[in-house]
């Protein structure tokens, strides 16, 4: 998928775009790999008889790459057993657990970094007394980060920040939001909701904003959001899905 050559066949071939298209565009404007280049040779394959997202925001700059190939979005999923609100929630954040605990695992990107949710973090956290942000899975990209992540220490609301962690379950169970810039349904989100833990997608520095999506967050019970997730990246419907867009291909 995405830069993968196609192997010398005849076959049919539904071509799976998973990454984000601003940050394969970037990726290649830098030098990288030209996967944008390659979606414009794959467009005039006839072998590719169609292209699948995992993300429906993503289908109308699929659209404008392949003009004449079917772009379908299929649900992306998660391992709703692996990632579950039963099992150990009395994680104490290496010592540094507060009165309320924010969470941040998303991978920072070239396109998408927590910029406007750190700063609007570290603005509500000095109203709300006890608040921590804990960061992980980011540690390699932290070091330009220092001027920001050391005002949130001084002002107390600096919690745990460490690299890939093993667990990550327990900590969304004993989180009480997950913090992210994202507005697709990463990874991370999708196993933060499995484990029953409110997401606050923040894309503005505003205190209101971001007070009224805590709030939101908040007020939702843990089973809600749990049952959204059933509902949003249960795999079996993915496999489903997926089995439309062959069958369209086959017919």
């Amino acid at each position: 998928y995405d830069a993968t050559p196609l192997e010398k066949t005849g076959q049919s071939v539904i071509h799976i775009c998973h990454g984000r298209p601003r940050s394969t565009f970037i990726g290649e404007v830098m030098g990288g790999t030209p996967v944008y280049s390659y979606h414009g040779r794959l467009n005039a394959d006839p072998r590719v008889k169609a292209v699948v997202t995992f993300w429906p925001e993503h289908v109308p700059y699929h659209q404008v790459m392949f003009p004449d190939k079917p772009v379908h979005a299929v649900q992306s999923s998660v391992d709703l057993e692996a990632w579950s609100p039963n099992g150990p929630s009395g994680y104490q954040f290496g010592g540094k657990r507060g009165r309320i605990n924010v969470v941040c695992t998303d991978a920072w990107r070239d396109d998408v970094d927590p910029f406007v949710s750190v700063n609007a973090f570290a603005l509500w956290a000095r109203e709300i007394k006890g608040a921590k942000l804990h960061i992980y899975g980011n540690s390699e990209n932290l070091r330009g980060w220092a001027a920001i992540l050391n005002r949130i220490a001084d002002d107390g609301n600096m919690g745990e920040i460490k690299g890939w962690i093993k667990g990550l379950d327990n900590v969304y169970r004993a989180a009480d939001f997950m913090m992210t810039p994202h507005e697709i349904a990463t990874r991370s989100i999708r196993e933060a909701m499995a484990c029953g833990c409110p997401v606050v997608k923040t894309t503005s520095v505003k205190l209101e904003n971001f007070r009224s999506q805590i709030a939101l967050a908040r007020e939702t019970p843990r089973s809600e959001v749990r049952a959204q997730a059933e509902r949003l990246f249960d795999s079996r419907e993915t496999a489903r899905q997926f089995e439309k867009v062959l069958e369209s291909v086959c017919q």
